[in-house]
């Protein structure tokens, strides 16, 4: 037997007669009910998920037709919710909570309105503000103390660190990093380092044919 909410209505999903085994009715407090004869003895049903959102699936008495899925917040929103016009032809949820059906959280909406309240996600906000906050990018500027250390660290002749670790480390390409030792970029910082590589224009050179190599189109 259903246990109703305060004031809460169950309003039958319509089928054509016959064609499915059991009935189906949906509530404004986006509660599915599936039952036979009479709401008293139907179930409530635990819903199934599509991107997040709950769905109710019918199968068709017989095997050869195809059952049928439905969005809840929508049955919810066609048998409960005034719909303006033919433009608003999207069922959005005012708490941005995709399983919080109930009729008083749901609206419709033009495509316009969408939008707009897409952009009002505390999810979407955050993601966006994630993303202002990006790496250290090629071309950004070092400073000079970041430079010395990467020099020091490139330039020593015990390095076992490879350039690309280096690089990573420092949030620089690795093409920045090898224009550093080679003097292209921040020649005017030195820095004192026994042992200094005399092979570094050399090795810089096969880096940059490599890189085109790589980028070259295929034939």
């Amino acid at each position: 037997m259903i246990k109703y909410f305060f004031n809460e209505d169950f309003r039958e999903i319509q089928f054509d007669e016959g064609a499915l085994q059991r009935r189906y009715a949906v509530s404004n407090y986006g509660r599915v009910v599936s039952f036979e004869t009479g709401l008293k003895t139907g179930r409530i049903l635990r819903c199934g998920k599509v991107q997040g959102y709950p769905t109710l699936k019918v199968n068709p008495k017989t095997p050869e037709k195809q059952g049928k899925t439905f969005f809840v917040h929508k049955l919810v929103a066609e048998f409960f919710l005034f719909r303006p016009s033919e433009s608003h032809k999207y069922v959005l949820h005012k708490d941005f909570n995709k399983v919080n059906n109930v009729a008083v959280n749901l609206f419709w909406a033009t495509e316009e309105q969408k939008n707009a309240h897409y952009n009002k996600n505390p999810k979407v906000i955050e993601n966006r503000e994630k993303l202002q906050v990006s790496p250290r990018q090629e071309g950004h500027k070092l400073s000079t103390t970041e430079v010395m250390r990467i020099k020091k660290k490139i330039f020593d002749p015990d390095r076992k660190t490879r350039m690309k670790l280096i690089a990573k480390q420092f949030n620089i390409s690795e093409m920045q990093l090898y224009r550093i030792r080679s003097g292209e970029n921040w020649a005017h910082v030195k820095v004192n380092v026994l042992g200094t590589s005399i092979a570094v224009a050399k090795e810089f050179e096969d880096f940059m044919a490599l890189a085109k190599k790589e980028q070259a189109p295929l034939q």
